[in-house]
């Protein structure tokens, strides 16, 4: 007999399965799911790892609360799913109804798009991860269960998931566009699929960064080492966790610099979430800090997940940045990292995204689904997720001589596609 704990309580109830039976149990805490959940968790994905949720369940951002499912076959754990429940504030998170709009129809049409984004809060209950780009929502075992059995007992859970919180609307966040049964699905389950801004991928297909700067026509070589020279006067350098302990308020203080200035910005992160990370991670976390003088002026951080080098979050004054091209030379040194690590590719998220094309990464689109629980709000979700979505108008740049397999140019798709008919 197994004991099935309610997300977020601490209440149970028994669940007697068979030998076949295909089930979900929720559980509260990462302890409460611990064993089963590493046996059934991906090993190659640390960030649906026991150490990174824990790390991320002590240092949670504000508002925020975890959930965990661990699917079953019998006594069989054959999959995990991470979900979220955070408040959406639709003012306060679109950041560019509360700092205004650069054309002038943008600034026409802004106070009523105040007025409709006020109408757009409540709690979300998720499936993946807010402080991350790709998808890192959920996982089944290989050749444990059919695909379409899969999708319907994770779309079981979170209809499950959204009886028992009542929240304002469910999202499964950032779902390869390839998973086409699982889209069929949803859509049949009236989930409304959108595109925000698309994650920016580098395949590093180089034995080493002069061969990656090799690879690199003579304007963007160039732009390269002016950035390296102007940045010669800084120190760079990888923090301990001791260091990274005696410069926290300082890093936390960068941090916030810039995630205040992002065109949307859902959860702000716990002051202790990087240092959690470094003592949980141990070596797969990297701190590097940027020195003017002794004295902390940017920090940016990166995880090894697998054959990927993840980009995390950074913060750097806005007064030096251009003086030194602080930001470009963080995303060459991410390159850097990930061809020494022997990585296979550079996830450099969303945002910025032509600065970061510049460096060679490309667009790859995640899908997001939302599905709002109130019917009325269900049929109008799409025009109004089209109209209240920040559009960024951005050019991809090609940075490479050659049209490399890895590295060609990709065409960049509109941030919402034609909606298909359920």
């Amino acid at each position: 007999m197994l004991t099935e704990l309610c997300p977020f309580t601490r209440t149970s109830r028994c669940v007697e399965p068979t030998n076949t039976e295909k089930r979900y149990v929720f559980f509260p805490t990462m302890d409460a799911a611990a064993a089963d959940w590493d046996l059934a968790a991906p090993a190659d994905n640390v960030f649906l790892s026991r150490r990174y949720l824990t790390a991320l369940e002590a240092c949670l951002p504000p508002g925020m609360r975890l959930g965990y499912v661990v699917f079953y076959r019998g006594n069989e754990p054959i999959g995990v799913a991470l979900l979220q429940r955070a408040n959406f504030e639709g003012r306060t998170h679109l950041r560019e109804l509360t700092t205004g709009a650069a054309g002038w129809l943008q600034r026409l049409s802004l106070p009523f798009k105040r007025q409709l984004a006020d109408c757009v809060k409540g709690q979300v209950v998720l499936c993946g991860n807010l402080l991350l780009t790709g998808e890192h929502g959920f996982y089944f075992k290989d050749g444990a269960i059919a695909f379409d059995e899969a999708v319907a007992l994770l779309l079981s859970a979170l209809e499950d998931a959204a009886r028992r919180w009542r929240p304002a609307a469910v999202l499964l966040k950032d779902v390869s566009p390839e998973r086409a049964s699982l889209k069929i699905a949803l859509l049949q389950a009236e989930y409304t699929p959108f595109r925000v801004q698309p994650n920016m991928v580098l395949p590093l297909s180089f034995h080493s960064f002069d061969e990656y700067l090799a690879a690199m026509n003579t304007k963007y070589r160039t732009r390269a080492k002016r950035a390296f020279k102007k940045a010669a006067p800084l120190e760079r350098r990888r923090l301990s966790l001791r260091e990274a302990q005696q410069a926290q308020t300082h890093l936390y203080a960068l941090y916030t610099s810039v995630a205040e200035h992002s065109g949307f910005h859902w959860v702000h992160l716990h002051e202790d979430y990087l240092l959690a990370l470094q003592y949980h991670l141990r070596d797969a976390f990297h701190c590097i800090g940027w020195y003017r003088e002794g004295q902390l002026i940017g920090f940016h951080t990166a995880i090894e997940n697998g054959a990927t080098l993840e980009a995390h979050f950074l913060g750097y004054e806005e007064t030096v940045n251009a003086e030194y091209q602080l930001y470009l030379n963080m995303l060459y040194d991410l390159v850097r990292l990930g061809i020494e690590r022997g990585c296979e590719r550079v996830v450099f998220g969303r945002t910025a995204l032509a600065i970061k094309s510049s460096v060679g990464a490309r667009p790859e689109e995640c899908d997001l689904y939302l599905r709002m629980q109130h019917p009325f709000v269900r049929r109008v979700c799409a025009p109004l997720l089209r109209y209240l979505t920040p559009e960024e108008r951005w050019v991809q740049r090609h940075p490479f001589k050659q049209e490399y397999p890895e590295n060609k140019p990709v065409s960049v798709e509109p941030a919402f596609p034609a909606l298909e008919n359920k």
